[in-house]
């Protein structure tokens, strides 16, 4: 039996997400299918729209055997941190033949070229990244350029072309971040992509395949324009949320509150938050009026809206550069909690209960007994993170040590 991965937030889950599934099942003869997927805040450095559960229920209607939840200090890194974590815990579960995503690209190849570079990061190509930094530029430009100058001896111009425009893309980004892990890790696990269909990342428009951020948009201002978007078991799971659908500025008094409470002290300390950006958001508390305005006000060129909102997250959730550090050190400190399944999946879990290298949390109550002191803390800090989310979105969510894995 085959299985593949996903790396997801389904934030909420889409039409996109129903072909990626069916698409990479059907392409690769697999039986089943593992996602793991963010908690309760997200890649971009902001909340999700609806809770870990409910989007959990929304994989399991949709293609989706097994959902696990990917730790709080990997669910809202960076796209590579984001990608490592994922990956090693994919990795160390020993039962995954296949890490599937979408990407603008569609070609594995391409992608797979410019991991290995990235990955390899020789002399020249780190010469090329300090050289764009030290101009102004933010490092994802600095690395893309870098990248693309190196490529230039060395590829003809029509793959150049093609390549130009698979760095410059937030899918096909990731993608390359995932093969990177793959590669870093020696994993065994082998990369598959298809092409993603319909809007693009950061369009609005909302047709059969509309993004996440269309869907987004439209339910904070029409819902009923969502019924050709999403499958219509998410659809009703989404009408039928009870909560407060979450954005950023929903958190702005209490990071506010954060900021204002430690200003003596600044905030380098968090994850990302350089001496520069600390002193430039003291030197603007006095402006200060939500969280989506406090984000525009401090972005600049070489630092994008994106990475300030992620950095202001890591203020308000307490994630310290000194805890990545010891996660990083331990190769990125992993666990397998699961957040649901379905019921013909239980061979699977089995499977992976013989297997695995890291524990696997089916319910809390043994967590103490069953994680070391940095999985226990990991697990912790995302635990403590879904009580700040669970109370702001006023969901009514019980204490998860009460909760048991969503079987369907």
């Amino acid at each position: 039996m085959k299985t593949i991965a996903i790396i997801a937030e389904f934030n909420p889950f889409h039409n996109g997400h129903l072909h990626l599934i069916s698409q990479c099942k059907k392409d690769l003869e697999a039986d089943r299918c593992i996602v793991i997927m963010s908690g309760d805040f997200v890649q971009r450095g902001a909340p999700a729209i609806v809770s870990k559960f409910t989007r959990t229920r929304m994989a399991l209607s949709c293609g989706a055997d097994l959902v696990l939840e990917l730790p709080l200090y990997y669910s809202c890194g960076s796209a590579e941190f984001f990608a490592q974590g994922a990956v090693s815990i994919l990795d160390r579960l020993e039962i995954v033949d296949y890490l599937c995503f979408g990407s603008e690209s569609g070609n594995i190849d391409n992608l797979a070229k410019i991991a290995g570079i990235l990955n390899e990061e020789s002399s020249e190509f780190k010469s090329l990244l300090s050289s764009y930094q030290k101009n102004g530029d933010s490092f994802a430009l600095a690395r893309q350029k870098a990248l693309l100058e190196v490529l230039d001896k060395e590829s003809p111009a029509e793959e150049l072309n093609k390549i130009k425009e698979s760095v410059s893309s937030p899918n096909n980004i990731l993608g390359i971040e995932y093969i990177k892990a793959l590669l870093r890790l020696k994993s065994g696990i082998k990369p598959y992509t298809i092409e993603r269909l319909g809007e693009g990342y950061n369009s609005d428009a909302l047709t059969t395949m509309a993004s996440a951020t269309a869907i987004r948009h439209a339910l904070f201002n029409d819902e009923e324009k969502l019924k050709p978007a999403m499958p219509k078991e998410c659809l009703y799971l989404l009408t039928d949320y009870k909560g407060i659908f979450a954005d950023t500025n929903l958190f702005s008094d209490l990071l506010y509150y954060k900021l204002i409470s430690e200003k003596e002290l600044g905030y380098s300390r968090y994850l990302d938050v350089t001496v520069d950006l600390s002193n430039k958001i003291l030197a603007n508390l006095e402006s200060y009026t939500s969280f989506d305005g406090f984000c525009t006000i401090l972005k600049s060129k070489d630092m994008t809206y994106s990475r300030i909102s992620r950095c202001l997250t890591h203020i308000l959730l307490d994630i310290t550069s000194s805890n990545m550090e010891d996660y990083k050190k331990d190769s990125f400190t992993s666990y397998a909690r699961i957040l649901g399944m379905k019921e013909t999946a239980f061979p699977l879990l089995k499977e992976a209960n013989v297997v695995s290298q890291i524990p696997i949390i089916n319910g809390l109550k043994n967590a103490e007994k069953e994680l070391n002191e940095l999985e226990l803390r990991l697990l912790n800090e995302t635990l403590s993170s879904s009580l700040i989310y669970n109370r702001i979105s006023c969901n009514n969510l019980p204490n998860e040590y009460r909760m048991k894995p969503i079987i369907c």
